[in-house]
Parts: structure tokens; sequence; C-alpha cells
């Protein structure tokens, strides 16, 4: 080989060698680049708060490095830091507030998705309010319910179907006239806690089972319900079994808590809703430059320590142009897609939008929106999926991704007339969709559609549907008041009414639930010729089975005098003999005795 060919041979090596340094040096800085970060609200955000925080996801709270917060009109702003409690992010938290329309400004060190590297804005909306007012605590409870509970009223349950094939557990609902309440498959009520009267006082919404920090609590919205379900002013609270508070949660930015949703994430973190009057440009469909919108809010919240860990606003990111309705006529607040529902989903949140008959999933990392699944068929543009004409729906309720990636909802159907909307379908329905393909070949099939037969039922507003773990579905009806369990064959094999005026639960459930209320039980008692009438009662207890009566002078003479199975939340006991007090005394399946009322005179109530 000549020396020539050789010197081209060890300068092509050292050619090659010198690229694949260079790679690896490439490689390697590339690895050591930082991930972006994630901030909410979101970069360009078009009506973030004046009360807004700025949450940083996605770093250790110590590596966020410094900050700076400029205002267009308040100028530059101190804050304080909030540390999440997932150890996964911090929020920023201004001293003031900031000015209606402005822009802010935030510079930081640090790349941050959907921004120009570390500095991003958001614009502070124009806001009016929401047009509600606190009616105030209300008139105080009746007193005219239980013997041994006067202040407990609780409404009745009338139970038409109840198969074997109905599963096991409690059934949770909240009538708005009454209060939060379980009951069984036999309609026996085993809890209730009342609301105010009528529309004046608090009343509960979504009330139902869910988990937190791997433990069975209960949750629900409890506040002033206001006109049309617009309500800020209330809050979402957590029991645990003892039916002790142990949350209490509001949105954060200053946002009101709204009525439609809470969920308890498997993070143990909580996705809220809030709505918000705002001013805006509605001339593209027919409104006022600077008519009122209502801008529909979800968030993430820490439960721990309140924080914001992600924000999704309705405008800037669903059209006002997608609504199946227009701006009202006399300038009155234009409710363009009322958000009913938001639950996790993996790396994504899917949003309801009830005026667009639209499911949204928006990233979590973003807020922006993966895909549109719109079921009315109205608005092609404004949807990812080819919907199968017997896959529609229309002003749906309470959707969820099931474990085997299927999209279930309570469809419907119909909304009210004098709203001038089509009618998807005759009779509201509970829905399960499967969803297949990518990018523009998306399809939404129908897998099953679960009808009340042979009784069709049209609830206009509300409601909800849920997957039970032997298969069956459970199904609140909303506006009408009734609640349904479908066998998978689509067979009736539960059924009920609980009222015969038209108050409403918001939405219904079925799960297990065992309650261990922290107090007594409660008694009362009259004579009855020779003997008398016990009523015991135990609000929450639900391992109750039977209750005995003792009576006697002193705790040391006490003698039992009767006995009876638990009835519902109050049985009544007659006794052929009384001394001059008695008790009640529970025991559970296994003859147990697990609670005992005080030693009561003949006549007296006390719990």
């Amino acid at each position: 080989m000549s020396f020539r060919i050789e010197k081209r041979i060890l300068s092509a090596l050292l050619a090659a060698a010198a690229l694949l340094s260079f790679g690896l040096l490439t490689a390697s800085a590339e690895a050591k680049k930082p991930k972006p970060v994630s901030v909410f609200p979101a970069p360009k955000t078009p009506v973030a708060s004046d009360e807004t925080t700025f949450s940083f996801r996605g770093l250790k709270p110590k590596n966020l490095g410094k900050v700076k917060v400029i205002g267009s009109k308040t100028g530059q702003v101190g804050h304080t830091r909030l540390r999440h409690s997932d150890g996964r992010g911090v929020s920023i938290v201004p001293k003031k507030a900031f000015q209606p329309g402005e822009k802010v400004r935030v510079y930081t060190k640090k790349r941050i998705k959907l921004a120009n590297k570390g500095d991003f804005w958001v614009r502070i909306g124009n806001f009016y309010g929401n047009d509600d007012t606190d009616p105030g605590p209300g008139d105080p409870p009746a007193n005219d319910g239980l013997k041994s509970r006067p202040e407990l009223k609780p409404p009745t349950l009338d139970v038409l179907v109840n198969k074997p094939e109905a599963s096991n557990g409690k059934i949770f609902f909240a009538p708005k006239r009454d209060g939060a309440t379980i009951a069984d498959n036999a309609g026996r009520i085993r809890w209730f806690r009342p609301s105010g009267v009528a529309s004046k006082g608090s009343e509960y919404y979504n009330f139902q089972p869910q988990t937190y920090k791997g433990k069975p609590v209960l949750t629900y919205w409890l506040g002033a319900s206001g006109v049309a379900g617009f309500s800020q002013v209330g809050a979402y609270e957590i029991l645990n079994k003892k039916y002790n508070r142990i949350a209490r949660i509001t949105p954060g930015n200053g946002f009101g808590a709204n009525i439609h949703e809470f969920e308890i994430t498997g993070r143990d973190t909580a996705l809220v809703q809030a709505y918000v009057g705002v001013e805006w440009d509605l001339t593209p469909v027919g409104g006022l430059p600077n008519g009122k919108i209502l801008d529909n809010v979800v968030q993430e919240i820490d439960i721990k320590t309140g924080a914001v860990l992600f924000e999704w606003h309705a405008l800037g990111n669903v059209s006002i142009k997608a609504s199946e309705t227009t701006p009202p006529e006399d300038g009155s607040r234009w409710d363009y897609l009322h958000i009913n529902a938001a639950k996790a989903d993996g790396k994504g949140i899917l949003i309801s939008g009830r005026r667009t008959s639209t499911i949204y999933r928006v990233n979590r990392k973003t807020s922006k929106r993966m895909w549109n699944l719109r079921g009315d068929g109205m608005k092609p543009w404004s949807n990812s999926f080819d919907v199968a004409d017997d896959a529609m729906f229309g002003y749906q309720h309470d959707m969820e991704r099931l474990p085997n990636g299927n999209i279930s909802m309570f469809d419907n159907g119909a909304d009210r007339p004098n709203n001038n909307l089509p009618v998807i379908s005759e009779e509201s329905n509970v829905l399960i969709l499967k969803l297949s393909g990518k990018g523009d070949n998306r399809k939404a099939t129908k897998v099953a559609r679960y009808t009340h037969e042979p009784d069709p039922i049209i609830a206009l507003s509300q409601g909800s549907a849920r997957l039970m773990e032997n298969g069956n579905w459970f199904a609140g009806w909303g506006q009408v008041s009734q609640m349904t369990e479908f066998a998978p064959d689509g067979e009736v094999v539960w059924d009920a009414t609980y009222f015969d005026e038209p108050v409403n639960s918001y939405r219904s459930f079925k799960a297990p639930w065992v309650g261990k209320p922290k107090d007594r039980p409660a008694i009362a008692s009259e004579p009855d010729g020779a003997g008398a009438k016990v009523y015991a009662s135990w609000n929450g207890a639900t391992k109750v089975r039977s209750w005995k009566v003792f009576t006697g002078a002193t705790e040391g003479s006490l003698t039992q005098v009767g006995s009876s199975p638990w009835k519902n939340l109050e049985t009544m006991i007659s006794i052929p003999t009384v001394d001059t007090k008695v008790r009640v005394v529970a025991y559970d399946a296994k003859g147990r005795k697990i609670g005992q009322s005080g030693l009561i005179p003949l006549g007296e109530q006390s719990r």
C-alpha cells in the first residue's frame, strides 16, 4: 500500500473520530439540557384572575431560581413562595392584586412550556362578577322530624324494583330541599344531614363517596346554590367515616367554588370548577363588543396546601362560535359553554361542555386541547371524531374514562324547549362509547346505551352514570327525582323515586360505605299504657342490626324490657313495662354491643 493511500485512510479515521466525539458531546449536552417546566395559568392566558398566582410544575421548589413579576399597570410586584406538598412544584404568590385588563409579564431563568425560554405573559380579565348574591343562612331546620332527632327529617325513598341482581352498597343522593342522604337497597335511610329550607339556605351538590389518602371519605359542595347553578357562594368538604370534616377546599387564585365538580384524583389532589363573568368581544356571534360572558375554569388543587397545580380557561381555548346558543339579546350574561364535569385521564383531563355537547381532552402539562368529542353533529369543524349515528349525544353530564379505555356519560339528550336547541335523542340514557383511530381517522362508536324501559325518562338537566364493580350501571336522573341500576344487558334491577314533587339531586351514586359516627345513639320515649314507646336512632352508624331497650331507676338496676331489628334511621320499639328511665343499646350483625344512649327519664329526648 502506498504512503499516499495510507495517509488518506488515516485522515478519514481521524475525521470519523472527530465526528463521533462531537456527536457524543452534543448528545451529552442535550442529555443535560433541563426539561421545560409547566406553568399555570398557561402563558398567553387572556383571562387570568387579578388574584392569580403562578404555579410552576415539574421541578423541585429550591430549583426555581429568581422570578420577577411585572404588571403593565401595577409595576413590579413582590411575592412569596408556596411549596407544593408533592415536592414537584412551587407557586409564586404576588403580594397585591393586579389591575383589570393589564398584561403581567413573568421572567425566570427556566425553560417554560409554551413560552419564549423563561419569559411569558398573561392578561388579567375585565371581570364583572357572576351576578350572585349570598341569600344568607336561611330558615332554621324544622323541628318536626324524628322523635329522637327532631332536627332530622330525611326524604322518603320509594323503591320500585329491587332484584337479587342489584349490587350491594349504599345509595348516595342529596335532594336540594332536604340534604345529603345515604340509604340502602330497601330504601331505608342510614345517614342524613339536612340542608337549609328551599334555596334560601345551604344546599348539597355532588354528594358522593371517594377515596382520599387510601381511605374512604364523603365529599360534597355545600353553599347557597344561587340561580341556575352558577353560584360561587360555597365550598367543597371532605368527611371521614366518623362524619367529621377533615378538609374544606375552594378554588385558588380568587375564584369561587362552583357546584358541578369535586373529584379527588389518584394523587390526592382535587379537580374543581369555577364560573366567572368577563367582558368579551361577542361581535363574531352577533353580540356586543364588550358583552358579558361566563369564563369556565378548571383547576387541580393541592388539598394539603391549597396551591393551584393546574388551571384551564374556556376563553382562549374553546371558540365562542362552537356554542349551540347565542348571546342573550338583552345583553345579560352568556353561558356559552357550561362545563359540568372534569375527570383525570392519565396525561390529560376530560372536561364536559354542556352547551357545546362536547367532551374535551386537555393536556395536563400545558392545558392545551388534545381532542374534542362532539356528539350533536351541529358544527363538524369543532369535532376531532367521526361519530356514528347511533353514538350521538347531547347536553351530557358526568363523563369519565373507563378502565378498558371507553368513555361513559349521562346523555341528557334534550334541552329546555325555550333554548331552541335540537333534540338529540328522545330520552335520557347512560351511554358508553369506544374511541379508536388517530389523527384525522378518529372514530366514536356506540358500545351500549341504557334507557329506562318501559317508561322512558327525559332529564333536561343534571344526572350521573357510574360503572360498579359487578358490571352494573347506576344512573341518577338529575332533574327527575329517580335513580336506576341496570344490569349489563340493560335490565332494570333496582329503581327508586324519592319525591312526588319537583325536587332533585344533582348526581346520585351507589358504592360500599361503612360509617362510624363519633356521637352516641339518640333516644326518645313516651308513655303508652303501662309501657312505653321508645324511639332509637344512630345517624350514620351502618353496622347497627338490632336494638335492645333497658329500663330502671339507676345504672345498676337496669332490666331489658324490649328489642327490635334495626328498621330505618329511627326504629320505634314498644315495651310492655317501664321504670322511671330508659336506654337503648345498639348491636351489630354478630350480636356485639357497639353503642348505647344515655339513661334518660321517660318522656325526654337525648342524643
